[in-house]
């Protein structure tokens, strides 16, 4: 089929007649004479089951807070108009303010994604019993968290979360009865993909007039990884207790024990981000 372009005479035509019609009836057709809104585009001329779509401007935004490259038409000084939609064509990877390909609308602050693709899921540790660790138990698994899989719904950039915590043991009496501040200490690894992520972290007890254990630690960590659509990725997410001399029994047995999710469970959060 032949295109057909308006020459400049013909497009001043059109537009006046547009706006003729604006003016007069405050509704615009286009492929329509009965139009039912502001403005009502119809293909009724095209063959049964056969549509045009409307072709918005495509801009490469380069960031969600800044107007760039789309300029105000009556005067490009002024602000953008709120309300103002494009097609970005552009991704970003500054992980903050971040675009990707889609319809965005303009709302005076930011341009807002109109249809983000939305794909999340976060597996969270089994609370059903208490865990404790121990100093010379090696690498354990935390419950809930043993070879788990996530499948992506799109391929592309998933910013993965890993939140931990952990809280120590009972510390002995070294120091006469005494405040004897201690530190209780571990790491936590994440193995995604055959790819180890190690999270070092530690506890505070002390022994004294008042005995204070349990005062956890939690730790967050962010890692961005590009997955590939219906691939099941595998992990496991492991403690290990390191040496804790000053605590009960060294941290083996008993009270010295520490705590891994006591209060909030350890979780591992997929969340799809480009």
């Amino acid at each position: 089929m032949k295109k057909k372009y308006l020459t400049t005479i013909q497009l001043f035509v059109f537009l006046g007649v547009m706006l003729f019609s604006a003016f007069s009836f405050g509704q615009v057709g286009i492929g329509t004479s009965t139009p039912e809104g502001a403005l009502d585009l119809n293909s009724q001329n095209l063959p049964v089951n056969q549509y045009y779509g409307l072709v918005l401007p495509r801009v490469a935004l380069t960031d969600a807070t800044v107007p760039a490259p789309v300029i105000n038409p009556d005067n490009p000084g002024d602000p953008l108009p709120i309300g103002t939609v494009v097609y970005n064509t552009n991704t970003t990877y500054t992980g903050l303010n971040d675009v990707s390909p889609g319809i965005y609308m303009w709302n005076g602050v930011d341009w807002i994604n109109e249809f983000p693709k939305k794909d999340a899921e976060i597996f969270k540790q089994d609370m059903s019993s208490e865990f404790r660790t121990q100093s010379t138990g090696g690498y354990v698994t935390i419950p809930g968290l043993l070879n788990q899989s996530f499948t992506p719904k799109y391929t592309g950039r998933y910013k993965i979360e890993l939140s931990v915590n952990y809280g120590g043991g009972y510390a002995d009496n070294l120091a006469g009865g005494k405040t004897n501040p201690l530190s209780q200490k571990g790491i936590f690894k994440l193995t995604f993909n055959g790819v180890d992520y190690l999270v070092p972290i530690s506890s505070h007890s002390t022994y004294g007039t008042t005995q204070y254990y349990l005062i956890w630690e939690q730790a967050t960590t962010v890692m961005y990884q590009t997955l590939t659509k219906g691939t099941s990725y595998n992990f496991t997410l492991q403690f290990d207790q390191l040496a804790s001399p000053g605590f009960v029994s060294n941290g083996n047995s008993g009270t010295g024990k520490g705590y891994i999710g006591y209060d909030i469970p350890c979780s591992v959060e997929f969340v799809y981000v480009d």
